[in-house]
């Protein structure tokens, strides 16, 4: 990055509100701060502007939540890589507040969205279609009457025919319906997501994010390795070092032993036959079936009672209950394939479905750190970053910490451009559902058990 003149400096190229009367207000002078939010657990972007109004040119052009944002953001040296949307631009809901300030001057404060959103809670979705997710889900996407998106889309295939009915849903209610169901041709992975960040839309997995790499290594450590020279920091280096680092949540046992992360069991009920199918599902034993960040799981794979049974040997800790519409063919006939390959058998359901509830608990309860760091317009929600962090304490090597370390899946972010001083900061959360080293393994560690008592016989008469 060879250019920049310190890291977090970044571009404003154009900032621009245009109103419902038709009017074009340039607040590229005026804005203090932009709040640009990113979740892969959202089909939308939004963001908000504060604006330090000293001209009361608001007032000339009173704000109703019907106007439209214009916004274009680069950091030097990465402008292919620019925050553009100059053209599929961002719509104002709601003015957030409005306060006064020195000088008869006003601070607004405006919330932002992509359209895309405004239009799907204004229109409803009645239609049959038979397809495959993917192709189902683009044709939403770009249809006139739904979303209309002229966006970049990022969709991964998915396996089979679907036959399905949208029934007077919102368009991004029934994407959200078809994600929790769709399969991946590629992976045979059931972990999907749709969401948006700057770079587009996206309907994809997990692992199709994970096959696209890391996109940076960030250090939590202290500044040595960061020196330039003698007055100031190389801004390249910067880039890399965590600002702020906190674990939110580490291995909730027992939120993940009550959802069914660690163990379910699923009865599949035949609407036809009235039969009543199933399995279980384990984590260990399903840890390599797919992509993963790293090699080694986060939980330890001991035995931990007299039966030597594992965390991942209780199924009953959860359970589910499925109907299926099977015939004779053994095929649900909610999927259609004119070959008869059908991709969707009813042994394979329960383990779309226990996979998914599982990966998902794993990302919420598993291992999940918030952090704020030196801003770029390539970072973005859904993809992959090194997070290094050195052991601490009085008495250690210096080593990095081998459990907290390793890659990290950002599922939201924060992009935070500040005018006052020129600066870029990004405040984001991340994920990982794998470890670089595995945990040690104990024979002899179980659940402690004192000795069995004697049972105590009351005669009541």
């Amino acid at each position: 990055m060879s250019g920049i003149a310190y890291a977090g400096e970044y571009d404003l190229r154009e900032m621009k509100i245009l109103t419902s009367a038709g009017n074009v207000i340039d607040v590229k002078n005026i804005v203090q701060v932009i709040e640009i939010f990113e979740d892969i657990n959202s089909p939308s972007l939004s963001g908000n502007i504060t604006i330090l109004d000293i001209d009361n040119i608001m007032e000339n052009a009173p704000m109703i939540g019907q106007e439209y944002l214009s916004l274009k953001i680069s950091t030097p040296t990465l402008e292919e890589e620019m925050i553009d949307f100059g053209e599929n631009i961002f719509a104002i809901y709601k003015t957030l507040s409005k306060e006064n300030a020195a000088n008869d001057a006003q601070i607004y404060t405006f919330s932002f969205c992509s359209p895309e959103l405004l239009r799907s809670n204004r229109t409803k979705v009645s239609k049959s279609y038979t397809d495959t997710i993917d192709r189902i889900i683009e044709n939403v996407l770009r249809d006139s009457r739904y979303i209309n998106t002229r966006k970049k889309l990022f969709l991964e295939t998915t396996s089979g025919t679907r036959k399905v009915i949208a029934p007077n849903i919102r368009p991004f209610t029934f994407i959200k319906n078809l994600t929790d169901e769709a399969l991946s041709s590629k992976y045979n992975s059931p972990h999907f997501f749709f969401y948006e960040n700057t770079k587009g839309i996206h309907f994809k997995t997990l692992q199709g994010m994970y096959a696209e790499g890391t996109k940076g290594d960030f250090n939590t450590g202290d500044l040595e390795f960061l020196e330039g020279n003698d007055t100031q920091p190389n801004p390249e280096n910067v880039f890399q070092r965590v600002l702020e680092f906190q674990v939110n949540t580490s291995r909730d046992m027992l939120l993940n032993t009550r959802g069914g992360m660690l163990g379910s069991k699923m009865f599949i009920h035949n609407l036809f036959n009235k039969n009543i199918d199933g399995g279980n599902f384990g984590y260990f034993d399903d840890f390599d079936e797919l992509p993963r960040m790293d090699e080694n799981p986060i939980y330890n794979n001991s035995a931990i009672d007299e039966e030597n049974r594992t965390i991942g040997d209780f199924p009953d800790a959860k359970i589910f209950v499925h109907p299926s519409s099977v015939m004779g063919s053994g095929y649900d006939t909610q999927y259609d394939n004119p070959n008869n390959n059908y991709t969707y058998k009813t042994t394979g359901i329960f383990q779309a479905l226990q996979r998914r509830n599982s990966k998902l608990l794993e990302l919420n309860y598993g291992v999940n750190v918030s952090m704020k760091i030196t801003g770029n317009t390539t970072i973005a929600a859904g993809q992959l970053i090194n997070i290094i962090v050195p052991v601490t304490g009085r008495v250690h090597d210096k080593e990095n910490d081998q459990y907290m370390s390793g890659n990290y899946l950002i599922t939201k972010l924060r992009h935070i451009f500040t005018q006052a001083d020129k600066k870029h900061e990004i405040a984001l959360n991340a994920v990982k559902d794998s470890l670089p080293k595995e945990y040690p393994i104990n024979a002899d560690s179980r659940e402690p058990f004192g000795d069995k008592s004697e049972s105590i016989e009351i005669n009541y008469t």
